[in-house]
């Protein structure tokens, strides 16, 4: 057991690099920052099913934050750090927040404007419309819901 268990650690820290190169190039390519939610704590504020308790534990998304902050900072990329709240809810299209506009994991549409896309997709623009307001702002901002 804990031969795998040291195995896929390893997998997970190899692809973890990989990744976290390949954003810092891409952001170093194209002139931009990059924007990152700050995940801090989330294993405590959520909760999860039993079923998925072992794979969502497992999810090394702090180690890849840091990955990506090291190689940014070397290689003189900015990296914003944002607030998590609303951004899978925000349209980000029109600005109105509904947990309703989940309709499922995978697929959002807005019950005010009506637009569609990738909840995934929908989320990275508000991550980087709130990085791009934090850049410009310097301090940090996040969605209200009214």
């Amino acid at each position: 057991m804990k031969k795998n268990s040291g195995k896929e650690k390893r997998f997970k820290r190899n692809e973890n690099h990989i990744i976290s190169k390949r954003i810092v190039d891409e952001a170093k390519r194209t002139g931009s920052a990059i924007a990152l939610e700050d995940l801090t704590g989330i294993r405590r504020r959520q909760r999860v099913r039993k079923s998925q308790r072992s794979r969502f534990s497992g999810w090394a998304f702090h180690q890849l934050r840091q990955f990506i902050i090291y190689k940014a900072k070397l290689a003189g990329v900015p990296v914003f750090l944002v607030p998590p709240a609303y951004t899978s809810q925000r349209c980000h299209r029109c600005g109105h927040i509904e947990k309703a506009n989940r309709k499922t994991q995978s697929e959002f549409v807005c019950c005010s404007c009506g637009h569609g896309d990738h909840a995934d997709k929908n989320a990275a623009l508000n991550i980087a419309e709130l990085g791009c307001s934090q850049s410009a702002h310097g301090r940090v901002v996040g969605f209200i819901r009214q």
